[in-house]
């Protein structure tokens, strides 16, 4: 919407300016209260800018300042989680989206499973998913999965907008689909199995002859289309419940991509709308970032991701710079001769370019991307393998120690077992934090430190890594409190309890972002306890203070 210097109301010539979005002008204070019911739906401090590289995009159209909210936005779709698991026995209900258990409850229409028997769902999509021969009274549980497809569900409700809500089918068809470059693709491929061929064999085919008037468009074409616009804009909602869904949005997938975002959203399982805010001070003119990738990959991965799941590169600041704000996450060791000591770090000579050549920073060592990528992927096997259990300190810092001599220090892979690290010493059996030598409360504490380092290199703000972040400012304060209980007459205890104390009140407004999540719900609980035993504790410092100089 572009701006306007004539009054909506009486066309004549205006000075008087909505505060909020800067856009419109009125001539008197009445007609912008007059307008008021009207112009509420389109009052936003943004507008819709397009260009060829980025398509459209959201900028700023005045000061926006952080956890001020930019918009809230009603969905077009909301669904099933894209990326469905085959293996999945709790599934969302088809009508509310609690969490149910497959071959319990199933709706008495479409046998498509609900969370109880009175539940029910929106009667068009039911009628459609009716046509369909419903799984044999005693199929297991992969059958059941099988046949219950939530992705094909999400692909399925957004066809039958063309009957139910035109102006929003109109609104999802404009979105970008990336039809061509998804063409012949592993996605395409998978899609036309997974998605097109059982809309078409199970229920549409079906449709056709029943009812051939339903639905105008429900080829394979459009299907595909479809799979291609979801795959693109769709974001994942996280419910109180903690299952997740996926959501098609007009305004909020026009935000483009960053990997150092300066917006965050919130969903509202009850309205089913999004709040999207400010994560930092906006200025006039910027551009409302989200992240579409994990922000804590490597560039190399998260651009293979961004060209996989949504056909484009990304040339944002951190993509561009070697190092990544001097984070390091990508870097690797040195890997010139194991015999000389060159203490130098590998990094891509371009960033951007996944056949690039690594560079040595100190000595003229350069490594093929094709080694590179064969290290990293026999690192990766490594690290998850041992994280999908329940490692041990000990096993946690052998593989450290061992990827040390090809990884930086700050490499992802070491983010993750660091951080795994710090949360084992102090609450593994054994190693308890009263336990634990000085030298190794010195190492938790330095760990912590690094990690925290890392962080305010990639997400400044705290958007994507809430959840990180707390953990190991948590853990600051739990290595900080101990060190007290441990120390001298001459050390400045209360200075170390006045320490640990602003480490969780940092916490606690970092973690705002999360409260919507039911990881930040656990965590915020774990939280305030900790806050209570600090105090508690540095009034048993002041109290017992107090005790010895009267």
């Amino acid at each position: 919407m572009g701006s306007s210097t004539d009054c909506p109301v009486c066309g004549v010539a205006a000075t008087l300016i909505c505060t909020r979005c800067k856009l419109v002008r009125y001539c008197v204070p009445e007609h912008q209260k007059q307008h008021w019911a009207q112009h509420k739906r389109r009052c936003k401090p943004y507008r819709v800018e397009e260009d060829e590289q980025l398509g459209r995009f959201l900028v700023a159209t005045q000061n926006i300042a952080a956890k001020q909210i930019a918009f809230v936005e009603e969905p077009l779709v909301v669904g099933p989680k894209w990326y469905h698991s085959q293996d999945e026995t709790i599934v969302p209900c088809v009508g509310c989206h609690t969490p149910c258990r497959l071959g319990k409850h199933q709706c008495r229409s479409c046998h498509w499973p609900v969370c109880s028997a009175a539940c029910a769902h929106e009667a068009l999509e039911c009628s459609v998913l009716s046509v369909g021969p419903a799984p044999g009274a005693r199929a297991d549980n992969r059958t059941l999965n099988d046949y219950f497809r939530g992705d094909a569900l999400l692909v399925l409700r957004c066809l039958l907008l063309q009957r139910q809500n035109p102006v929003k089918w109109t609104a999802l068809l404009e979105m970008q689909s990336h039809e061509d470059e998804r063409r012949g693709t592993e996605l395409h491929v998978e899609a036309e199995t997974r998605v097109v061929g059982y809309l078409q064999v199970r229920f549409l085919k079906r449709l056709k002859q029943t009812k051939p008037d339903l639905l105008a468009d429900c080829g394979s074409e459009m299907l595909h289309r479809i799979c291609g616009i979801i795959e693109t804009n769709y974001m994942v909602i996280e419910l109180p419940s903690g299952v997740e869904l996926s959501g098609l949005f007009r305004q909020a997938c026009m935000m483009e991509h960053a990997c150092q975002p300066n917006c965050y959203f919130q969903f509202d399982a009850f309205t089913q709308q999004i709040t999207v805010r400010a994560g930092c001070d906006l200025q006039k003119g910027d551009h409302l970032r989200i992240a579409y990738t994990n922000i804590l990959w490597g560039t190399q991965l998260r651009q293979h991701h961004l060209r996989l799941t949504k056909h484009f590169s990304c040339h944002c600041a951190r993509c561009l710079d070697p190092t990544e704000n001097g984070s390091y996450v990508s870097a690797l060791a040195c890997l010139g001769d194991v015999n000389q000591s060159c203490t130098g770090t590998q990094l891509p000579v371009d960033p951007l370019n996944e056949d690039t050549q690594w560079k040595c920073d100190t000595c003229p060592m350069l490594v093929d991307a094709a080694y590179v990528a064969e290290l990293q992927t026999h690192m990766t096997d490594q690290v998850e393998g041992l994280l999908a259990g329940r490692p041990t300190a000990k096993e946690v810092e052998l593989l450290l120690a061992r990827l040390s001599q090809m990884l930086h220090p700050n490499h992802f892979h070491m983010f993750n077992l660091k951080h795994t690290l710090i949360q084992l010493y102090g609450n593994e059996t054994g190693l308890e934090m009263e336990t634990l030598s000085d030298g190794q409360l010195e190492r938790k504490l330095r760990l912590c430190k690094e990690l925290h380092d890392v962080c305010r290199r990639i997400d400044p703000h705290s958007i994507k890594l809430a959840i990180y972040v707390t953990v190991i400012l948590i853990e600051i304060a739990h290595t900080l409190e101990e060190q007290s209980r441990r120390a001298s007459p001459d050390t400045d205890v209360a200075g170390l309890l006045e320490q640990a104390h602003a480490r969780l009140k940092e916490a606690e407004e970092v973690l705002e972002k999360e409260h919507d999540s039911v990881a930040g719900r656990k965590l915020n609980d774990k939280l305030q306890r900790e806050i209570f035993e600090c105090e508690k504790l540095n009034l048993t410092l002041k109290y017992s203070q107090k005790t010895v100089a009267e």
